[in-house]
Formats: C-alpha cells, structure tokens, sequence
C-alpha cells in the first residue's frame, strides 16, 4: 500500500492543519503561563506598605547592658605602647 500520487495534495493539507493547531496551542500555552505569571507576581509583590514604616531600633535589654557597662572602669583598654616607628634606607 503505497501512497499514490493523487494521495499526497491531501496530506499535506493535514500536516498543514495539525501543523497551524499545534502553533495554536503552543502559543495558547505560553499567553497562559505568562499571564499565570504576571498574577502569581501581583499577587505576592506588595504594591504599597500596608503598615507605616517602624524605625529600627536595639531591644531594649541589649541597650540597657550597653548603657550601664559603657560606664564601667575599663570597658576601654588602656592604651598600648606607640608602634615602632617606620624607617626608611637607602640601599
């Protein structure tokens, strides 16, 4: 069973037809994952702060011990003996 010559016109409208559908759907496809996309985006992505914006600041504990050892008798180390000096020669 070999395709005649008269068969061929008519396949190759079909291959035409399922190549077009395929195009379509490939392209149906990729709308979809990019709009999917875009509302998986401008779901989790806040446009604007719902809240006003909280300065930063140490706890209060951490500022305390800061406060009271900054206070203390040592809390700096003294200082240590100059560095020797650089010298330069001449070679």
């Amino acid at each position: 069973m070999e395709p005649t010559p008269n068969d061929q016109p008519g396949r190759m409208a079909a291959a035409r037809r399922r190549a077009a559908l395929g195009k379509g759907a490939l392209a149906a496809a990729a709308v979809a994952v990019f709009v999917g996309g875009m509302l998986a985006t401008r779901s989790t992505a806040s446009g604007h702060a719902r809240h006003s914006a909280t300065p930063l600041r140490a706890p209060r504990r951490f500022a305390g011990t800061v406060r009271r050892n900054s206070l203390q008798p040592g809390s700096i180390a003294p200082p240590q003996s100059a560095p020797p000096q650089a010298s330069t020669s001449q070679s």
